[in-house]
């Protein structure tokens, strides 16, 4: 992972009164975990100025100077009361040892489980820690925060932290996306949606259990912002955006189809792009990848929204060309389990690529597997016929689905 920018420290936003975003954008950033980020990055940090002076989350590595650069535009670090840990991890965790140094007096609040993980992931540093339980709450003067614990939304210790007398909660990973902008709200930016799928699909999806369960958490909280810990902040259009994440999250599959694939000498990519014309024909929208050409992580995002997944790879040594089988992990991480899964692809003199990823669509458990589709090396007219048709049967299995 790649970390670096530079300090625009004139720049401060107060969200409501006395609540400042002070975190920090990366603009150069490409690479987040794995995941594709063509447009960088942002790192959000919250300072509240009240009785009980406050700063939730913290920044990655070298932006610590940003994070404290802008904070000193709105008041001495030194008079900082709290540091809310909400998540470990060290895009949000790093910068703690040099905000402590800078605000001395500060402690440390966190979950019992992110006492434990901050301890191991810094030893040698002596953080200062009040441990707070699930929905317990922290007098700030005017205002409070109630904690909220969210286990494996991503992390064992993820907690959120609501503040009722603005309606806001800092969400921490949760409704975030990697991008850079020069905006700090999300009704400022038109083309918010794929950055937040492809976030979601690649860091949360996995555990979407979770959400739901986070989501019986909050039922009934009056929520006017959300502050996530990455991109822009929430402030209109709230139900819609929860709305998504719960969509997301228990039932994400939508009336279209994507088509994935990798190969060498284009017979497979002829392939695809007959089947995909095959589901088109019938009425069902079909994306189509090339897995060489594009990050996994994009592909990823659109097949968590798509009923069927159609994956195809030349056959390579037995097995299916390396594109393709680097994608299998991202596509078992969505949990498909309400997906048509169907392979194909090309071979020489001896197959098998389609054989093992057939495999593992039933192995990742998707509702319905087709036979797969083979063609030996380049595909004729014929073949082509076939994968059009192939095409079409997909395409009427999603239709059927949504009927």
């Amino acid at each position: 992972m790649f970390y670096g920018g530079f300090s625009m420290t004139s720049e401060k936003v107060e969200i409501v009164k006395g609540v400042y975003w002070v975190g920090a954008i990366d603009w150069t950033l490409r690479d987040f975990h794995g995941l594709w980020t063509p447009r960088g990055g942002t790192y959000n940090a919250y300072l509240i100025i009240d009785e009980k002076i406050t700063l939730i989350d913290t920044v990655a590595p070298n932006f610590s100077k940003e994070l404290i650069d802008r904070i000193s535009t709105i008041i001495d670090p030194a008079k900082i009361d709290y540091l809310i840990c909400q998540h470990v991890e060290p895009d949000h965790s790093t910068s703690y040892a040099d905000m402590l140094k800078v605000a001395p007096k500060a402690k440390i609040i966190t979950s019992m489980r992110g006492a434990e993980f901050l301890e191991k992931s810094y030893p040698g540093v002596k953080f200062p820690i009040k441990i707070v339980e699930d929905g317990s709450s922290l007098g700030l003067g005017k205002r409070s925060l109630t904690f909220v614990q969210i286990p494996m939304v991503h992390w064992p210790e993820t907690m959120i932290s609501y503040m009722p007398e603005e309606q806001l909660v800092f969400s921490n990973d949760a409704f975030g996306m990697q991008i850079a902008s020069p905006y700090r709200y999300a009704d400022q930016i038109d083309d918010w949606y794929e950055p937040l799928r492809a976030y979601y699909s690649y860091i949360v999806r996995w555990n979407a259990a979770a959400v739901l369960k986070a989501f019986k958490k909050i039922e009934g909280v009056p929520l006017k912002i959300i502050c996530p810990s990455h991109g822009p902040i929430w402030r209109k259009n709230i139900d819609q955006i929860t709305e998504i994440y719960h969509r997301w999250s228990s039932s994400p599959e939508k009336e279209q189809a994507v088509v994935v694939y990798s190969t060498i000498w284009k017979s497979t990519k002829q392939m695809a792009y007959a089947i995909r014309e095959g589901i088109a024909s019938v009425g069902v929208p079909a994306d189509i990848y090339n897995l060489e050409e594009e990050y996994l992580s994009r592909a990823q995002g659109a097949a968590m929204e798509a009923k069927a997944v159609v994956v195809g790879a030349m056959t390579y040594n037995i097995d299916p060309y390396y594109p393709t089988a680097a994608f299998m992990p991202y596509l078992k991480h969505l949990r498909p389990t309400s997906k048509i899964g169907a392979a194909f692809g090309s071979y020489g003199w001896g197959g098998g690529a389609t054989k093992v990823l057939t495999q593992q669509l039933k192995d990742f458990k998707f509702s319905e597997v087709l036979e797969p589709l083979d063609v030996q090396f380049r595909p004729t007219e014929e073949d082509l016929k076939r994968c059009f048709e192939y095409g079409q049967e997909i395409g009427r299995k999603v239709k059927a689905a949504f009927s």
